[in-house]
């Protein structure tokens, strides 16, 4: 081999070396740069894991110490560095004793740690408004309809406006259905419509919106009426021989057991004891209220069903002060409106109504309003038998059981279960007309019954907006989200 040869072969073995080289160096590079890119998901995925943790254990702290105010409004302690999982919260309080820019609000602030990450959550509690139903001259929430999967919600639930001419149906103010709403004939809506479902038929002047969210019904039992009502009304109240309570007792505005001929035509007796809203002291006929000044706004609860049924044919509020009469009552059973009732000053008086179901209620699918085998039950305890009152609880009937007129209404009504039209002639007999100068809400069925051969009885609903411009209030009305006698004001994350 000559030397030229020796040269070109030493030339490729060096060039070579130098490709074998910068390969391994390439794989080198490689291999360390897939270690870091290795490392570094590593510490992202327990960065990430360590910030939901941190979130969640100021979740936890959060919900600890909102279980304590619900029975303590007053619990301002906290909770200082709790261990939890590997991590800790802390919870702090804030409430007008240490800023006094807060007013009549708390501020919860939870922390979380988890590693070296951090979260916090802040919730600002106090009274706040009164539940959206509020907002509406009618509302409904069909509760038992109502699907949280369904992909659209499916409503079968109707509100049916109808009649012709002078007989059409009036609302005038805004309504919210959970459900679908048809506006007939000469109906008319003077205001907006939000539906779950479709609206259908004349155009509400305010407009109509179709497919809205859910407005769910306001957690009366998260109110926990029996406790902060200021009123008790019960079996064990001072009752006399007459059904009467002493007139120095500002719960006298209630008679107990003043019919005794409430059993309906299919021969049905309540199982609640029956109070009746009358002063016996303003006259025999309890057809005029008049509400001590310590009994006024006040909150009232009443464990059995209520009647506003004077003997007469008119109910009304009297000797209001200059600033109003105004009062929240609240009944754990059912409210029958059966004849009207007035404000003394329509411009300051007020009076809220609330049925509250007593725990197990159902739907009167045959309405003989009582209880039968197979209705399906409302607010089942899980046994699937019905254990309540065979008349039910948490509705509110216009009209009693066995027909009768009623004609205007004034009040804030709110049934948690069903509202049921029975504005009849007689038992069984045609549809009369009634009005309603507040609201009308149930946070279930919204039943009416205004058509018969001869024609359509109007409904006239006249909305009371006192409440939602705020030259009114009322105590103790059904709030959005409670936590026992305080509401959720606002909640968020915040970062530290």
């Amino acid at each position: 081999m000559d030397r030229k040869q020796i040269l070109q072969n030493k030339s490729q073995s060096g060039m070579v070396l130098i490709i074998v080289l910068i390969l391994m160096l390439m794989l080198s590079l490689i291999g360390i740069a897939s270690i870091m890119t290795s490392n570094t998901e590593i510490d992202i995925a327990g960065n990430l894991s360590h910030q939901t943790s941190a979130f969640y254990l100021a979740d936890a702290g959060a919900e600890r110490a909102l279980s304590i105010l619900k029975d303590s409004v007053d619990w301002r302690t906290g909770f200082p560095n709790q261990a939890l999982g590997g991590g800790s919260y802390n919870v702090t309080l804030a409430d007008s004793t240490t800023d006094l820019s807060l007013e009549d609000r708390i501020v919860l602030t939870s922390y979380g740690k988890s590693g070296e990450s951090r979260s916090a959550i802040e919730i600002v509690l106090g009274q706040g408004a009164v539940h959206p139903l509020y907002n509406h001259a009618i509302y409904a929430g069909n509760f038992a309809e109502y699907d949280p999967n369904a992909r659209p919600q499916v409503w079968t639930a109707q509100l049916d406006l109808g009649g012709c001419g002078t007989s059409g149906d009036v609302v005038n103010g805004d309504i919210f259905f959970n459900g679908n709403v048809d506006i007939s004939c000469s109906a008319q809506v003077n205001g907006s419509v939000e539906a779950g479902g479709t609206v259908t038929g004349n155009a509400p002047t305010g407009g109509e919106t179709e497919g809205v969210g859910y407005l769910e019904p306001p957690d009366l039992l998260a109110m926990q009426y029996e406790t902060i009502s200021d009123f008790y009304i019960n079996g064990a109240s001072p009752w006399d021989a007459s059904g009467h309570l002493p007139s120095t007792d500002p719960r006298h505005i209630f008679v107990k057991e003043y019919r005794a001929d409430l059993a309906t035509f299919a021969g049905f007796n309540f199982d609640n004891t029956n109070y009746f809203f009358g002063d016996p002291y303003e006259g025999a006929n309890i057809d005029r209220v008049s509400v001590s000044a310590d009994g006024n706004q006040k909150t009232y609860y009443i464990d059995g069903n209520l009647w506003v049924e004077p003997q007469g044919t008119t109910s009304q509020l009297i000797n209001s002060p200059p600033t109003g009469t105004q009062i929240t009552i609240v009944v754990r059973g059912n409210i029958y409106f059966s004849d009207d009732l007035l404000y003394s000053n329509p411009a300051v008086d007020g009076i809220a109504f609330v049925a509250m179901s007593d725990g197990e209620s159902y739907t009167d699918q045959n309405d003989n309003n009582q209880y039968d085998s197979g209705e399906p039950i409302l607010h089942d305890d899980g046994d699937g038998i019905y254990e309540g009152n065979r008349e039910g609880s948490g509705n509110v009937n216009f009209g009693d059981p066995n027909g009768g007129g009623l004609g205007n209404i004034s009040g804030f009504i709110y049934a948690e279960n069903n509202f049921e039209d029975h504005v009849l002639d007689g038992p069984d007999g045609d549809p009369q007309n009634f009005g309603v100068n507040g609201i009308l809400s149930a946070g279930n069925l919204f039943n009416v019954n205004r058509d018969y051969a001869g024609g359509h009885a109007p409904m006239i609903i006249n909305y009371d907006n006192r409440l939602q411009n705020g030259t009114l209030s009322l105590p103790n009305l059904p709030r959005a989200t409670s936590i026992g006698s305080l509401t959720i004001l606002s909640w968020r994350e915040i970062r530290y």
